[in-house]
C-alpha cells in the first residue's frame, strides 16, 4: 500500500474541501462552492459529456478530479491573479509532480499525465474538460445569479466568452436564457 501517496493526497483533498471559490468571494455569494465541489461537479459533467461523444469517460473524469489539485497549495487565484503569479505553470507542475512521486510510478505517471493533457489542453478529452470547467461554472453563476447574487451575471457572460465549444455554449445559453 502507497501509504504516503494516499496521506498526502487526502490533504490535497482536504485543503480543496476547505478553499472557496475566490471569485465568488470577491462577489459576495453567500456561502460560495469550494474548489473540490466544483471539481466533483466538472468530473460528473465530464464523464456524461464524454460518454455522449465517445470519448473516454474514465480519462475525462481522471483530468477534471485533477485539474485543480494544485490550487490546494497554490490557492485558488482569479483569473487577474493568475496573470501576475511568475511561473504558474511551473508551480502547478511541482504540486503534481511531488504527488506523482509518492505513488508507484504507473499510478503516478498517469496523475502526472492527466494534469499535463489539461495544462495544454491538446487531445480531445482534455479539451472537452477545460470546456466543462468553464461551462460548470456559468452553471454555477446562474444558481448564484437566481438566489439574488446579480454580480454573478458577469462571471456568466465570462464563461460564455471563453467557451470555444459551440454545444457547450449552446447549453450554457439556454440555461441562461431569461436571467442573463
Amino acid at each position: 500500500m502507497a501509504l504516503e501517496a494516499i496521506l498526502k493526497l487526502h490533504r490535497l483533498v482536504s485543503g480543496l474541501k476547505r478553499l472557496r471559490r475566490s471569485g465568488w468571494v470577491e462577489r459576495g455569494v453567500e456561502d460560495p462552492e469550494t474548489v473540490a465541489e466544483h471539481s466533483y461537479a466538472v468530473a460528473l459533467l465530464s464523464m456524461l459529456l464524454a460518454e455522449l461523444r465517445g470519448l473516454d469517460p474514465l480519462e475525462a473524469a481522471r483530468i477534471a478530479l485533477i485539474h485543480d489539485l494544485p490550487e490546494a497549495v497554490l490557492g485558488d487565484l482569479t483569473p487577474r491573479e493568475k496573470r501576475l503569479v511568475e511561473g504558474l505553470g511551473e508551480r502547478e507542475l511541482e504540486v503534481v509532480e511531488d504527488l506523482a512521486k509518492s505513488m508507484p510510478e504507473e499510478i503516478g505517471s498517469k496523475y502526472l499525465e492527466a494534469w499535463r493533457s489539461y495544462s495544454a489542453g491538446g487531445d480531445p478529452v482534455a479539451r472537452l474538460v477545460r470546456a466543462v470547467d468553464k461551462l460548470e461554472m456559468g452553471l454555477q453563476a446562474l444558481e448564484y445569479a437566481k438566489a439574488g447574487c446579480a454580480e454573478a451575471l458577469e462571471i456568466y457572460r465570462s464563461a460564455l466568452e471563453q467557451i470555444e465549444d459551440r454545444e457547450l455554449r449552446r447549453i450554457l445559453e439556454e440555461a441562461g436564457r431569461g436571467l442573463a
